[in-house]
């Protein structure tokens, strides 16, 4: 059994979607079914545990790789560094679809922790590029426009915006209410905006400067700097299709109601975010076999406690959040609330 919009909270209900919501107030394991019917979240469900699946496979084909042509084990350690942050992304995404819609609690609750995922890989893929992708591979156009930055520097402005970025997601949970203005909108995106921009900024520097201005610094690029510099752009392309598709609401905008099961916005977001994680895992790769470790082992330690320091902060961010977020949102659908439990009575 299905619900149409107007029988449900509208904190559950994505613009220009009528039907396909499930029952609210079941027990969890109504929702842990529910993988297996058809309903207007199960798209985005599957999308990404089956992504999961295909980023695991993915980094275990690259140790493999690695592994024969005698790497150091610390390589390892980031290749799965990297794959663990985008899965965490990717399930805390795929819970948040599952459970939203039982409880307004659980909605809360299982959306900080998609935000706490998006914002975990924001860290974990900016330390990854900067150890391997934001390596200097133009050396006189560097010196040249001094763009090396300090390592600790990097990290703490990296490890704000992160913070930054899950704490206005919350921010716009708590305090906007559907249909949102177009600043909730705003408010929402700069965060990620922010944080990608920050990490990927060397990057798109050096993709620039080879694939536009064709400057190599004096230097042929290896075969796998190339491959690199490819998948990079891969990456950044279904980053920048993902916040198109995330604003623009199409196609569904156009036809409402038609794409409620299969084709709406939020699959092909899904599908676009999946794409950007694992062509920077090809790209990083990429990176890996065009560089050396020797700078690598000195700084493995500081990476693993810069990332439980920010796991650690987001997560306490989350549940100050929740705190805070609760109340209030319970409050504004209090008198809605009050009225389904008497139609379930």
């Amino acid at each position: 059994m299905s619900l149409r919009a107007i029988d449900v909270l509208d904190i559950y209900v994505e613009p220009f979607i009528h039907s396909g919501f499930r029952l609210p107030n079941q027990p969890y394991s109504y929702y842990y079914r529910s993988l297996f019917s058809l309903h207007n979240e199960t798209c985005s469900v599957w999308i990404h545990l089956l992504g999961t699946l295909i980023l695991i496979r993915q980094i275990y084909q690259h140790i493999i790789y690695l592994s024969n042509e005698s790497y150091s084990s610390v390589i390892y350690f980031y290749i799965i560094y990297n794959c663990i942050g985008a899965s965490i992304m990717l399930l805390c995404s795929a819970q948040a679809h599952l459970l939203h819609s039982r409880t307004i609690a659980d909605h809360i609750r299982s959306f900080y922790l998609d935000y706490f995922g998006i914002n975990f890989y924001g860290f974990t893929s900016g330390i990854v590029l900067r150890r391997f992708s934001h390596e200097e591979k133009f050396k006189s156009i560097d010196n040249q426009t001094n763009v090396n930055f300090n390592n600790d520097r990097y990290y703490l402005v990296l490890s704000l915006l992160s913070l930054y970025s899950l704490s206005i997601a919350c921010f716009c949970k708590t305090f906007y209410r559907r249909p949102y203005p177009y600043s909730h909108k705003f408010l929402q995106c700069s965060g990620v905006l922010v944080v990608y921009s920050y990490q990927i900024w060397p990057v798109l520097k050096n993709l620039i400067l080879t694939s536009i201005l064709f400057d190599y610094g004096n230097k042929e690029l290896l075969e796998s700097e190339q491959k690199a510099l490819y998948w990079h752009f891969l990456q950044f392309i279904s980053f920048i299709l993902s916040g198109l598709i995330f604003v623009g609401r199409i196609p569904e905008r156009f036809c409402p109601g038609l794409f409620d099961l299969f084709g709406q916005s939020h699959h092909a977001f899904h599908l676009t975010i999946f794409l950007m994680a694992y062509c920077q895992a090809n790209a990083v790769f990429e990176d890996i076999r065009s560089i050396t470790s020797n700078t690598i082992e000195y700084n493995w330690f500081k990476d693993i406690l810069y990332t439980f320091s920010v796991l650690i902060l987001q997560l306490l961010a989350v549940n100050l959040w929740f705190r805070i977020s609760r109340p209030t949102i319970e409050q504004r659908y209090r008198v809605e609330l009050e009225k389904q439990l008497q139609k379930t009575l």
